[in-house]
């Protein structure tokens, strides 16, 4: 089979396409013929070798076949395998939690241990074939295609998570995103739009003024550097933004969070780039504004489950910048890291360059 796999960490050079043996399957293993997978901020990480140790979660392993993302249908099943049959469509789950972990049973499965995650400590989808635990997948409903699937599941949950737990966002609430053209940018605009919430988004690039407007943003404020604040406070109410949440990790972006909270307010830091340091709140802000600062990492099954639903329904739809045969995935790689995306970046295994 055709797959990407890296063995050293370095530039788009690192990953090599080409034939690779068939996965084997156990007696609790489905196998899936992948009809859709992407490339995540993740993998780009995983590549350069850029990725932080999780906590209680092992070191990031080479060789690696990278992809959290992995949609398609059945192909085999182990003996023992009960909930699919050959020909069913699924998606692999990019959060797999682990039943028996003390975290998973208090409601924070997406943080339980001693399991292991695609593309982390498992291969992830960038293959024609995959082969996982049946507990790995989830069948898809018939409204939901598959490459829909693989481009929402990661984004849509993390941003479902975020927008429903950690920010506790109510009906009519204010909400600043940054970072808000990427794949979770958009799937926050897309689920704040069902939750009703009015959400401002802000972005360095003129450009992407138009997509985010369309994506569902009640105001979109193209930064400047000056007064960038009182620019996102003309479109909040007098006391300032209900919450915020921020997917690029600058300090910056953190500072002008926390300067158009109101009093009472949630900051949720969910970046995946940034350069992990710290975020500029001192203790007077936590004082003055009783501010909540929360961190946000992955998603539990049931937001995965809620996202499934809500694509075979057709609430949302996720923005898919473009699709690439899997062969050009240093391209795919070097089009993610210009930062000129907007949405996802799908492969497709069983492409052909045109």
């Amino acid at each position: 089979m055709k797959a990407v796999r890296i063995f050293d960490h370095g530039g788009v050079d690192k990953l090599v396409y080409g034939d690779f043996p068939m996965p084997e399957i156990g007696p609790r293993d489905v196998r899936v013929q992948v009809t859709a997978t992407g490339v995540s901020l993740w993998d780009i990480k995983y590549r350069r070798g850029e990725l932080p140790v999780l906590p209680g979660r092992p070191a990031f392993p080479m060789p690696m076949q990278l992809g959290r993302d992995a949609a398609g249908r059945v192909e085999a099943v182990g003996r023992d395998v009960t909930a699919f049959a050959v020909g069913d469509r699924v998606v692999g789950l990019v959060h797999p939690a682990n039943p028996a972990s003390a975290l998973t049973v208090r409601g924070f499965g997406n943080l339980s241990t001693e399991i292991e995650y695609p593309g982390h400590t498992l291969f992830g989808g960038n293959a024609q074939f995959v082969a996982r635990p049946e507990s790995y997948w989830m069948k898809l409903p018939s409204g939901a295609s598959e490459s829909a699937a693989a481009a929402a599941l990661w984004s849509y949950s993390t941003a479902h998570r975020i927008l429903a737990d950690r920010l506790g966002a109510h009906l009519g609430d204010s909400v600043l995103l940054i970072g808000a053209s990427g794949g979770m940018g958009s799937a926050t605009l897309d689920l704040a739009e069902l939750m009703g919430l009015r959400v401002i988004a802000v972005t360095r690039s003129a450009q992407k003024k138009a997509f985010l407007e369309a994506r569902g943003a009640a105001a979109v404020v193209v930064l400047s550097g000056k007064d960038d604040a009182a620019a996102v406070r003309a479109y909040a109410d007098q006391l300032g933004v209900d919450g915020a949440i921020d997917y690029s990790g600058d300090p910056t972006m953190l500072k002008l969070a926390i300067d158009v909270l109101r009093p009472g307010g949630t900051l949720v830091v969910a970046a995946v780039e940034g350069g992990g340091g710290p975020v500029p709140l001192t203790t007077r802000d936590c004082l003055r504004l009783e501010i909540n600062l929360r961190g946000a990492r992955a998603s539990t099954l049931n937001d995965q489950r809620c996202v499934i639903d809500l694509l075979g329904q057709g609430k949302i739809e996720p923005a898919i910048h473009t699709v690439l045969p899997l062969s050009a995935i240093g391209e795919a790689h070097t089009l993610l890291e210009s930062g000129t995306v907007s949405g996802r970046i799908l492969l497709d295994p069983w492409g052909e360059r045109s």
